[in-house]
């Protein structure tokens, strides 16, 4: 079983590694950042294609999990959305004020 501890440690890395990725692809070429990013999305989806074809194969893998397309790209599109929404504060000190009462 996978404990908090490993997950959060996998995110960091993993958060570690895209930004080298993408900082060295904006460093030596002249791509707009939204180009890079949608580079880095479609290797994403190289990435899964091929571990889900994997998985699929004779003989697989033994962690036990069954690709499914649909199910698959909503949950990506789903932690893609969580992190680029942002929070609203609590902190009254820093919130814009929306109008006047």
């Amino acid at each position: 079983m996978q404990s908090d501890t490993d997950s959060e440690s996998a995110s960091v890395e993993m958060h570690r590694s895209i930004m080298i990725a993408f900082c060295d692809v904006l460093r030596t070429t002249q791509l707009s950042p939204m180009t890079v990013m949608s580079l880095a999305a479609s290797a994403l989806g190289a990435v899964y294609k091929e571990v889900a074809d994997q998985h699929r194969c004779d003989g697989g893998c033994t962690c036990g999990w069954k690709p499914n397309l649909r199910a698959d790209v909503e949950a990506l599109q789903a932690a893609l959305a969580a992190k680029t929404q942002t929070v609203p504060s609590s902190d009254l000190r820093v919130m814009e004020a929306a109008g006047r009462a």
